[in-house]
């Protein structure tokens, strides 16, 4: 613009040494300000394509956030499967060792190292990396279909409530598991087999055998039933929260599902 003006400048200096008439300044003026309308339509021409180039990166960004989020369900939905098959196997597990218990017919050993492996769980640990990256960046605001966005603030803010009482429920069965195995050495917390091994035949044989399994009117007996339906009742909790959980992501879940495949 500069070497614009300079150029009338030298012109208008020209025309006057050799004598010729000057352009009218009007005419100039009218140069210059169509120049400088050429320059300001340029830039806005160029905000307006940087604008429309973001513009199509965050509906890519949008987009790709969905999907992800979509793919954090299916890996959820999934492990919540595997979850609920493995309660349900503690809860068969428990009962068994109920019907085997009353039997009078399997040792403590055997019953207890059941037990173990009747009571032994997996935690739900839920894929929500990608919302968290959304929110600790500050991109939640590229979600742009707010029935989707408020959908997945209500879930991930539900969820985190679920996780609390799993946690709880989980907590109060070691609570209780760990009360009775360490209320009496008669009980025979030796007899698991990991710590039967590492004792070895020579501690093993000093401590008491016990025969609480075989007597019915004995404390450890009762307080080993009670153990065995808080087992039952904890894993039955265990699977209506996940199952709760299931179907908090039924909604978003679809919403995600039509966005993805639409995209």
């Amino acid at each position: 613009m500069i070497k614009f003006f300079r150029n009338i400048r030298l012109n208008l200096l020209s025309e006057g040494k050799t004598g010729k008439p000057a352009l009218p300044v009007g005419r100039y003026l009218k140069y210059a300000i169509g120049e400088i309308l050429l320059v300001v339509i340029g830039i806005l021409i160029a905000l307006q394509i940087n604008n429309w180039n973001d513009q199509k990166k965050n509906e890519q960004s949008e987009i790709l956030y969905y999907c992800r989020i979509l793919d954090d369900f299916k890996l959820d939905e999934t492990l919540i499967e595997e979850l609920i098959i493995k309660t349900n196997h503690r809860i068969n597990a428990s009962k068994e060792i109920l019907l085997e218990l009353n039997s009078g017919e399997k040792d403590r050993y055997y019953l207890l190292n059941k037990l173990l492996v009747g009571l032994r769980s997996d935690v739900f640990v839920p894929r929500d990396v990608t919302f968290k990256d959304l929110t600790s960046s500050g991109n939640l605001k590229l979600l742009n279909d707010v029935t989707i966005k408020n959908s997945l603030i209500q879930y991930y803010s539900e969820l985190e409530n679920k996780q609390s009482q799993l946690k709880q429920n989980r907590d109060e069965k070691l609570k209780q598991t760990f009360g009775i195995v360490n209320s009496s050495i008669e009980f025979g917390m030796q007899e698991f087999e990991y710590l039967n091994n590492i004792l070895g035949t020579e501690i093993l044989n000093i401590l008491p055998e016990g025969d609480w399994v075989y007597n019915k009117n004995s404390e450890l007996y009762k307080r080993f039933q009670v153990l065995l339906l808080f087992n039952i009742s904890m894993a039955d909790r265990e699977k209506q929260h996940l199952n709760s959980i299931n179907s908090l992501m039924e909604s978003p879940y679809q919403l995600l599902k039509e966005k993805c495949e639409n995209k």
